[in-house]
């Protein structure tokens, strides 16, 4: 089986148990999803499927939070106004900011909107990632082979997608295979040192390489 099929395999044996376990897929950002296929979900980011209904929806509110965030910097730089005004106008729109941000994550968490169609598997033949282009530009749908990693680390880096939901800058597993390829296994920067300890674990068990760390 080349690398390609087993990529496809595994993912569809990915989405078919995350469609079918809903609840599983909420509570943890790590499924057995069976046949040797373990899922990592990219829980707590804005990675989802989204229909063209979805982004009807989803459009008037991103272009309020431009409004009010343009409204804010114009505002900052004006000069104009008491302190008390100034005061005033900026809580008034970073709470308008926070209300939105809310709104979105209340929406994404919306199955009929957003599907959960994006993720990393793990398997016995190697690793793959499933995102889009408008997550990682370059290396969207990467697959290695467990015998052609060279090495794993730790790393942070900037996030287009989160600044949706204000993480800027995320945690990322980084995977270089011999022949130079980079995959990227995103996560939530708060509590995923344990969710990677169990993927590092289980990427050293099957390549042997094992994971850097960032020194603190």
């Amino acid at each position: 089986m080349s690398k390609v099929e087993w990529a496809q395999s595994d993912y569809a044996i990915g989405l078919d148990f995350i469609t079918q376990n809903e609840e599983q897929a909420k509570a943890s950002a790590l499924l057995d999803a069976g046949s040797g296929v373990t899922v990592a979900l990219p829980a707590g980011l804005p990675l989802y499927g989204m229909r063209l209904y979805s982004a009807f929806i989803l459009s008037p509110i991103l272009l309020f939070i431009l409004i009010v965030a343009y409204f804010l910097i114009v505002f900052l730089f004006s000069g104009h106004g008491t302190a008390a005004t100034l005061f005033m106008v900026i809580s008034g729109c970073i709470f308008m900011l926070w209300g939105l941000g809310r709104v979105l994550q209340v929406l994404f968490s919306v199955r009929e909107l957003f599907t959960r169609k994006f993720f990393t598997t793990l398997s016995k033949k190697g690793v793959a990632m499933h995102f889009s282009r408008w997550h990682f530009l370059f290396q969207s749908q990467t697959a290695i082979a467990w015998n052609d990693v060279e090495s794993t680390r730790v790393t942070t880096a900037m996030f287009l997608p989160g600044l949706l939901v204000g993480i800027p800058k995320t945690t990322i597993l980084e995977i270089t295979a011999k022949n130079g390829e980079l995959l990227k296994i995103p996560f939530h920067p708060k509590n995923t040192q344990s969710v990677i300890a169990v993927i590092g674990r289980k990427t050293q068990s099957q390549s042997g390489t094992p994971v850097q760390w960032p020194e603190e």
